[in-house]
């Protein structure tokens, strides 16, 4: 649970806060001028680079880019001089000068995001916060655009009570800044609360790594098929196997008979972990230490199973949960072969098949369960929790 929270914070970083110094620096500069503007804003800086930093890695790379935007912002304000011959364009200055750099940003934004991409391990769970900065800045231009604009009219038709008028149209402008960063940091704050009680299932690579997450329903309902790591095992004793016929509910292979525990792996769940788990929700077996078979890769309609397989014997159950499978029972190895290509089995479970009658297990009176294998199943979780 830890390590979820940490990476949907790191996920779902407040957008506002990448542009928190320059904004400090704008409003300070039209109240106070440009040194006071870089003392305060300065400050800001060092103190969200400190916490970016030692808090949310992951995401340096894009905190370095909208500091990057307000150094730009801050040193054109100083070095451009004022133009004497127009002082009512003065509150107005650095907005230009941001809303310039933002549509520069935008303008350029896929080479922008390769660039810090490549610098960055590409995990899929950080695409969010790159689009998230990107999202704000188009929001942050919007509003700058609009009082900016605003302001220019009212200059230049010379409204009558002009400086009353600008004045109310800045403080509506800095009302609407405000509102922005309360209303960012409200619901940022209930999109982790949201997704802390959703199901979140790991994204690995060929080679079982995980790179990333995702939400389990915007992952089956995706036109990406990601691959997420499951867990499968095999229940045996003398030449038997014991199957579960899935419930006709389950969305992947409804109504076939198929291996007795298999289950996603979550965020943040090891290979015993999602075993236990899963074994004592469907069967109230508790505990079970099988005994690792083998890992393999396989396609069904929503997504890719990397599995990995284990084997454990058992012979005595007492029952099995009715909400989650229609029907369980012992299979004899010839029984299985009869109806092997009678559409009843899953894919998954032919393929399992197939292992473990090379494995040479089936043909053991006995499976030995109690022996070293709580090491070999440390040693796994030890495995995907490092990756």
């Amino acid at each position: 649970m830890k390590n979820l929270k940490k990476q949907i914070n790191e996920s779902f970083f407040n957008p506002v806060l990448h542009f928190l110094p320059v904004i400090v620096f704008m409003i300070v500069e039209d109240v106070a001028g440009i040194h006071t503007a870089w003392l305060a804003s300065l400050p800001v800086t060092f103190l969200l680079a400190v916490y970016v930093f030692f808090v949310y890695r992951r995401i340096l790379e894009w905190f370095l880019f909208s500091t990057a935007i307000y150094l730009t912002v801050a040193l054109f304000a100083t070095v451009l001089p004022d133009n004497p011959s127009a002082p009512d364009f003065r509150p107005v200055r650095v907005e230009f000068i941001l809303l310039l750099v933002f549509a520069f940003s935008l303008l350029f934004r896929t080479r922008i995001s390769s660039f810090i991409n490549s610098r960055n391990k590409k995990m899929l769970s950080m695409i969010n916060n790159l689009n998230e900065m990107f999202r704000m800045i188009w929001v942050l231009a919007i509003i700058i655009f609009l009082f900016t604009h605003a302001h220019t009219i009212i200059v230049i038709l010379k409204v009558p009570n002009m400086h009353n008028t600008l004045s109310f149209i800045y403080q509506v402008y800095v009302a609407v800044l405000m509102f922005v960063l309360f209303y960012e940091m409200i619901r940022v704050t209930i999109v982790r609360v949201r997704l802390l009680k959703e199901e979140w299932w790991p994204i690995v690579n060929e080679q079982g790594k995980t790179i990333g997450s995702i939400q389990h329903q915007t992952s089956l309902n995706s036109p990406i098929k990601y691959m997420h790591p499951i867990i499968r095992v095999m229940l045996i004793d003398n030449n038997r196997v014991y199957l579960q016929k899935r419930s006709e509910k389950d969305l992947v292979f409804p109504g076939l008979w198929d291996t007795a525990i298999s289950n996603h792996i979550k965020v943040s769940e090891t290979l015993e972990q999602c075993i236990q788990r899963t074994a004592e929700e469907r069967y109230r077996l508790k505990p079970i230490k099988p005994l690792f078979l083998s890992n393999y890769v396989h396609e069904t309609d929503f997504e890719y199973h990397y599995a990995f397989l284990f084997v454990a014997c058992y012979t005595d159950f007492q029952e099995y949960n009715k909400a989650l499978i229609d029907h369980a029972k012992w299979w004899t190895v010839s029984q299985i072969e009869e109806n092997l290509e009678a559409g009843i089995f899953t894919d998954n479970f032919k393929t399992e098949f197939d292992l473990l009658k090379r494995s040479g297990l089936l043909e053991s009176v006995q499976c030995e369960c109690e022996c070293s294998l709580k090491d070999l199943v440390s040693k796994g979780s030890k495995k995907i929790n490092q990756n």
